[in-house]
């Protein structure tokens, strides 16, 4: 049996323990979807995930060079697509909106791409919705515009544009599958008296059998590996939001040679609270970020199967070095620095996070953020 978290106080508790009672375990994939988008009690519909700093900071939070150097590369975008008079940049998931107002400051309102520019946000939760618009009241070029995923699949025929998706991949819920000598078992959420725990129980659905299968993804007896179907159809459908344009997807990941290798006996999901890593997952639910690493061959091979053509993967740190990060580090005083210095360095976030970039309807794979950025000619990494 594995071991036994301490009882929650959040508000969600009774929530979970009443489905639990009343249904028996579930699927741990439920209960993360449970803690961070619950209706009422969820940790991003309540806005506490918006990498504002609570728990964690996201790119956009450690330095404004982030949003100004992506602004750069969707500039270029628009010109190799021969600067179409509309161009959508759509942010999924953009947080405090810290992103978006550093990418429309760089977006000077006098240019041409600026006047072509739609900028549009896709969030789903309200507190975060609010805080963005306070923040992004005063756009300096026409103010962005609130969608859902499925108004842009209805709104899609002839658009062309950039799809960007900072840390987004790593939070769809998480189904855990044990190996064991008898088989595949998922990892259920019970209760034991008044407190949650894990236990091992049959696959939840026919899919994620087909998923698992499809993917090559066969962990040993006693490993444990976390699997997120959910990022993969979200990847797929993308396709269906733009007819010419890129996709940016970056995260923390890895190819799923090394995210499922048998040295990784415990999975990647991991929780977050006030800055610290934790592994009780089970721990203060609705009140801590729930993640896990990103099968970026799972999500490759969505994409290509969907009608993307994956141009290629760099990590940040390239990525950022080409659309001119050392620029940027030049006209920095010294905080300003340290903090560009978290978003580049290799050994920081620019080394623990990929970008993935996607093209459709014949837009070109080769973009300045894929470029090699050293004077050595470094090959870019291809998917």
């Amino acid at each position: 049996m594995i071991p036994v978290a301490s009882a929650a106080a959040a508000a969600l508790d009774p929530v979970l323990r009443e489905t639990i009672r009343a249904g028996g375990p579930i699927p741990f994939a439920t209960f993360m979807d449970l803690c961070l988008y619950h209706p009422e009690h969820g940790y991003y519909t309540r806005g506490l995930g918006g990498g504002g700093g609570r728990d964690y900071l996201t790119s956009s939070g450690v330095h404004g060079a982030f949003g100004r150097l992506v602004a750069r590369q969707a500039g270029e975008m628009w010109r190799l697509l021969g600067e179409p008079a509309r161009f959508r940049f759509v942010e999924f998931g953009p947080g405090e909106g810290r992103f978006a107002a550093d990418f429309l400051a760089a977006a000077r309102p006098d240019t041409p791409f600026a006047r072509a520019l739609d900028y549009i946000l896709v969030e789903r939760s309200p507190a975060l919705r609010s805080r963005q618009a306070r923040l992004l009241k005063d756009a300096s070029i026409a103010p962005p515009v609130w969608r859902s995923l499925e108004d842009l699949e209805r709104e899609a025929p002839g658009a062309a544009g950039c799809l960007f998706a900072n840390e987004v991949l790593d939070a769809f819920p998480a189904h855990r599958v044990a190996g064991t000598a008898e088989g595949l078992r998922e990892i259920h959420v019970d209760l034991d008296a008044d407190r949650f725990r894990e236990t091992p129980g049959p696959l939840s659905t026919p899919g994620l059998a087909d998923y698992l299968e499809r993917n090559a993804i066969a962990p040993e007896p006693g490993q444990i590996v976390d699997v997120a179907p959910e990022a993969a159809r979200f990847t797929a459908r993308l396709a269906g939001v733009l007819e010419r344009g890129w996709g940016l997807l970056v995260d923390y990941g890895a190819a799923a040679g090394e995210l499922f290798h048998p040295i990784r006996r415990g999975g990647t999901l991991r929780a977050f609270h006030r800055h610290r890593l934790s592994h009780d997952l089970l721990a203060r639910p609705g009140e801590q970020d729930l993640t896990a690493h990103v099968d970026f061959t799972a999500v490759r091979r969505a994409a290509a199967t969907a009608g993307w053509e994956v141009a290629g993967q760099v990590s940040q740190t390239h990525f950022l070095l080409a659309l001119g990060a050392l620029e940027e580090y030049e006209t920095q005083d010294l905080t300003g620095r340290e903090g560009l210095k978290d978003l580049v360095l290799p050994d920081r976030m620019g080394g623990a996070f990929q970008v993935l970039v996607l093209a459709r309807g014949g837009a070109p794979a080769s973009i300045r953020g894929l470029s090699a950025p050293w004077r050595d000619g470094a090959a870019r990494e291809t998917a």
